[in-house]
C-alpha cells in the first residue's frame, strides 16, 4: 500500500481546478480539507471533484487544528501567500504555492525565515 501524503488546498478559485486534477492522477497524495475566504467555493470544488470525506472551511488555522496534514497547496493570491504559508509552517507543514513567493521582497523573506525555523 502506498504512504499517502496528506494536503490541504487554500485558494478553491479557477487555479484550483488544475491542482486538483494534478493530485486525482495520483495515488500517493490525499486532499483533507479546502480552505477559501468564501466557505462556498471550498463546498462547491469539494462537490466538483467528489472530495466528500475532505473538511471544507474558511479559516486555515481552524482547519488545521482539526485535520492532519503534511503539506499546504497555496492556490491564493500574492497577496496572502506569506500568511498562508506562516501559519502552515508553524504548524508542521510543509508548503507548496504558485509563483511568486510572494507579493514583496520583505514578506518573501519572512516566509523564508519561517521555513528554515520549521526545519521545512
Amino acid at each position: 500500500m502506498v504512504e499517502r501524503t496528506r494536503a490541504i488546498l487554500v485558494g478553491c478559485g479557477g487555479m484550483s481546478r488544475t491542482w486538483l486534477k494534478a493530485v486525482g492522477e495520483r495515488d500517493d497524495v490525499e486532499i483533507v480539507a479546502l480552505v477559501d475566504i468564501d466557505r462556498d467555493n471550498a463546498r462547491r470544488r469539494a462537490e466538483e471533484f467528489g472530495l466528500y470525506n475532505a473538511l471544507v472551511g474558511s479559516d486555515l488555522k481552524l482547519v488545521l487544528k482539526k485535520v492532519e496534514a503534511d503539506v499546504v497547496f497555496d492556490v491564493t493570491v500574492p497577496e496572502v501567500h506569506t500568511e498562508v504559508a506562516c501559519t502552515a509552517l508553524r504548524y508542521g507543514c510543509h508548503v507548496l504555492g504558485e509563483k511568486p513567493l510572494a507579493d514583496s521582497m520583505a514578506r518573501a523573506r519572512r516566509a523564508l525565515r519561517a521555513a528554515e525555523k520549521a526545519g521545512k
